[in-house]
């Protein structure tokens, strides 16, 4: 698949500009072998499929978070994961707004614990440190941030097929819009989540995000043993 979704970029039916149309997005996930159920509303529409035998879905529509503008896509994919193992991926300018509405949240409030009303990955950034570590290269930890419970849980799945799909996601004409394009991965609750903005409404942004969560997913199956033969050193607990 990751083939497949790969000749999107110099496909010659990809549209040059304005905002792609569904029958547009529909036309190519057929070329993909993608499942897809367009919406009524232009640029609402659900992707989905399975990789290594577990389903996956991206749809784009409404955002459900306020740091995204327009529209946006979001992407979950089931992986068998242990619930416990918790790590989270974001671009630094994500960090930063969240960051701040983190710490006035806890501080305007004088709260002793972080709200649990807020988002969760805003409450990660008040509970795990960020993690970092001598195989990241550094132009990903310029750009990216990776949060987590345990370091280890960390490496076994940001490792160097993520690692080199988020950073192939800030290459080409649009690098510098995409930097500042918030940009989420988490692995929580045994499952793979993506989040972002459609800052381009393109096929190549649809065809990123595709392979960032695919790819996200199969490192957590291939790297990251289920709970029912995880040991008690293997991933997180919570606590």
């Amino acid at each position: 698949m990751f083939d497949r979704l790969r000749k999107v970029f110099s496909a010659p039916g990809a549209p040059a500009g304005g905002p792609v149309t569904n029958k547009e997005v529909a036309r190519w996930a057929a070329a993909q072998q993608i499942a897809i159920v367009p919406h009524a509303t232009e640029g609402h529409f659900d992707l989905g499929g399975d990789v290594g035998g577990q389903a996956w879905r991206l749809e784009s529509g409404t955002p459900t978070r306020e740091y995204v503008r327009g529209l946006e896509l979001r992407g979950r994919a089931d992986v068998g994961a242990d619930p416990d193992a918790a790590v989270m991926v974001l671009n630094r300018c994500l960090r930063e707004a969240l960051e701040g509405r983190a710490y006035s949240a806890i501080t305007d409030t004088l709260q002793t614990r972080v709200d649990a009303s807020l988002p969760e990955e805003v409450r990660w950034l008040a509970m795990y440190e960020e993690m970092a570590w001598p195989g990241l290269p550094a132009s990903f930890r310029q750009h990216f941030a990776v949060v987590a419970e345990r370091m280890e849980v960390a490496q076994r799945w940001v490792h160097a097929p993520v690692v080199s799909q988020l950073l192939n996601f800030l290459e080409g004409e649009r690098s510098a819009v995409r930097a500042q394009t918030p940009l989420l991965l988490m692995l929580v609750h045994g499952r793979v989540f993506l989040r972002m903005e459609r800052a381009e409404r393109s096929l190549a942004e649809i065809a990123h995000a595709t392979q960032m969560l695919l790819m996200a997913a199969q490192a957590a199956m291939q790297n990251l043993p289920p709970m029912s033969v995880a040991g008690p050193d293997d991933l997180p607990h919570a606590g």
